[in-house]
């Protein structure tokens, strides 16, 4: 290696340089530097080298059939060749390679770009195959997924794009069936099962506009996460036919993805005594449809939303139409429930596809699928608590409306809730109740719902309101019972201009004597209760 450096110095990369490389590679396909300088000592007609650097690579990937180095080395000899190698070929080093090591994945990604030019279905039968061997060969379900994501509709806004053609999906629902009652605690199937009935995530689109007439700001809340720069073209809003020229802001207060945006009103909209009416138009530009609110002068916040898609809240990318293709997969879990009632893959997948059908008719079954699924699963359980969450939001927003006052109650005390999800879909809620659950901070995205008044926090874990965005409605607070020892972690609290009333009860703070002079100068004006 000594020598192969020194006439690197010197610039000599001829034969003798490639023959050295030769005999350090044969030993170690591992070193970088002598790829590098075999690759610029080669001559320069790759016809008089290309044969033999194929073959020299599949020696050193007799060495180690993992090499990055011999793999991206035989990638650079086959684009220079003048004339592609036989595919069956390089097929057939696949195949020996895989013999070897089913999980080889660069063996894997190699057949994948042969099979570009290939016949599908060939590739679709070798996957078979090999699964028919052992079913636990995740890679050969990975392979077979990426075959058929070609074969996949293009999506279309609104619409079920992305599914699998009925044909095939019943082809490949049977070869699950009998892979998961042949192994139901192996997770592969049911992966692989999630995954064809599934589509590419729906592109973000508008769930609600809101505009209220005294903090003069327009919200837009968006399906899914999306960056709105300053000056933005993709989102645009009108006002009475003309264009709204402020700059959008993050709801979370910080510049990232974020479901809702915020632009604030120019003075001059809304005037201190005059009440106009003001019509709102708002565009993005990924989704050809418009929305529009009209604000009359007699009213103080107007909004449109969206109708909520049930089926949407839980498992957004479901892309099967028919009920009664999810309805038959149900009926196939609860069969092999009975035979293994422990089987994670087959729980997990339930869940999905009750709250898929309807998860207001399955709310009581899911919760038992999920319960069972903590019990089996220890491991996993903040992953299993993430998704009780989210089955449990889903539920709550299903069921929430507004009252004759017109004040909108989502009401989600004592559910074990670890996380706070959907709030996308909660945007005109009024009073938020968490109660007795596991939550160990307020989400930044609570910032877009801008009609919040009473929010009751009490008996959970959070430490610190750090990263709360300010909520201008915001009028009551309760945080008893939550672990906060310091004053300064109530700080975010100072932004919230209506803020009036505070509950501190059964917190550490409390318990500190100067506590209540220390809150008194951070939140002048606001009723704190300690006790």
């Amino acid at each position: 290696m000594a020598t192969l450096l020194e006439k690197r110095e010197r610039g000599e990369l001829d034969a003798e340089a490639l023959a050295l490389t030769g005999a350090v590679l044969a030993a170690n396909p591992d070193v970088g530097t002598c790829w590098n300088l075999r690759r610029c000592a080669l001559p320069p007609d790759p016809a008089d080298w290309v044969p033999g650097e194929l073959a020299f690579v599949v020696g050193c990937l007799g060495v180690n059939p993992k090499s990055y180095g011999a793999w991206h080395h035989r990638g650079w000899v086959l684009r220079r060749a003048p004339t592609p190698p036989p595919a069956p070929a390089e097929r057939a080093l696949c195949d020996r390679l895989l013999a070897a090591d089913p999980r080889n994945f660069h063996a894997w990604e190699h057949r994948r770009t042969l099979a570009a030019e290939e016949d599908p279905e060939a590739e679709l039968a070798f996957a078979g195959t090999l699964l028919s061997r052992d079913f636990s060969n995740f890679s050969a379900w990975h392979h077979r997924s990426r075959l058929l994501a070609p074969t996949r509709t293009p999506t279309s806004p609104g619409g079920r794009g992305g599914a699998l053609p009925p044909h095939r999906l019943q082809t490949e629902l049977e070869l699950v069936q009998n892979a998961v009652f042949t192994d139901p605690n192996d997770q592969s199937a049911w992966v692989y099962l999630r995954c064809i009935l599934s589509r590419a995530s729906p592109p973000p689109r508008i769930l609600c506009l809101y505009v209220n007439r005294e903090d003069a700001t327009l919200a837009v809340t968006f399906s899914r996460p999306v960056v709105v720069g300053a000056g933005s073209s993709a989102l645009r809003a009108t006002v009475g036919g003309s264009a709204l020229e402020g700059a959008w802001r993050s709801g979370e207060g910080r510049p990232r993805p974020s479901h809702t945006w915020l632009c604030d009103l120019p003075p001059d909209l809304a005037p201190p005594r005059a009440r106009p009416r003001l019509c709102f138009r708002v565009t993005w530009e990924p989704d050809p449809a418009h929305r529009e609110v009209t604000l009359l002068p007699d009213e103080n916040e107007a909004w449109w939303q969206e109708p909520i898609r049930a089926g949407e809240l839980f498992w957004p990318e479901v892309g099967v139409a028919e009920a009664s293709v999810l309805e038959a997969q149900v009926e196939t879990c609860r069969q092999l429930l009975e035979l293994e009632p422990r089987s994670r893959g087959c729980l997990l997948t339930l869940v999905l596809l009750l709250s898929a059908l309807d998860p207001l008719g399955h709310e009581d079954e899911t919760r038992r699928c999920l319960r069972d699924l903590r019990e089996a699963d220890p491991l996993r359980s903040g992953f299993v608590g993430d998704v009780a969450s989210r089955a449990e939001a889903a539920v709550g927003v299903l069921r929430m409306g507004a009252g004759p006052d017109g004040a909108v109650r989502l009401r989600l005390p004592r559910k074990a809730l670890t996380s706070l999800p959907l709030l996308e879909h909660m945007v005109l809620v009024t009073h938020l109740d968490l109660a007795g659950n596991d939550l160990g901070g307020l989400p930044p995205a609570l910032g877009g719902l801008r009609r919040l008044q009473v929010l009751d926090v009490s008996r959970n874990k959070v430490t610190t309101l750090r990263g709360l965005p300010p909520l201008p409605r915001l009028e009551e607070l309760h945080l008893d019972g939550n672990p906060i020892s310091h004053a300064s972690a109530l700080a975010p609290l100072a932004a919230c201009p209506r803020l009036a009333h505070l509950r501190l009860a059964e917190a550490p703070l409390a318990a500190i004597p100067e506590a209540a002079t220390h809150l008194a100068q951070l939140l002048p004006g606001v009723d704190i209760t300690l006790a």
